[in-house]
């Protein structure tokens, strides 16, 4: 301790506590970079989630539309006759 100046103490003290704070700020970003990443993981399962749903809806609506049109033409053609609609042209340029 008699080698030691008073400067060099100060100033072992002062590289001590600055490695200290470097060490904490390092292991903050190692956290961060961590949170971030399991952050858009989540996110991309969750877009992943609601493409999935979103097709699903699709196609149910797709399917309800197709049922709804069939019952439709089956109430029109047990009101109206089996035949209901056969003589309608779709040719609209002649």
């Amino acid at each position: 301790m008699d080698t030691y100046t008073l400067y060099d103490l100060i100033y072992e003290y002062h590289d001590k506590v600055e490695r200290i704070i470097a060490s904490e700020e390092v292991f903050e970003l190692n956290a961060d970079k961590i949170e971030e990443g399991q952050e858009k993981e989540t996110l991309d399962w969750v877009l992943e989630e609601e493409r999935k749903d979103l097709e699903k809806a699709e196609a149910a609506k797709a399917k309800k539309e197709t049922e709804d049109e069939k019952w439709m033409l089956q109430q029109l053609k047990e009101e109206f006759g089996d035949d209901f609609g056969d003589d309608i042209s779709t040719d609209f340029e002649g």
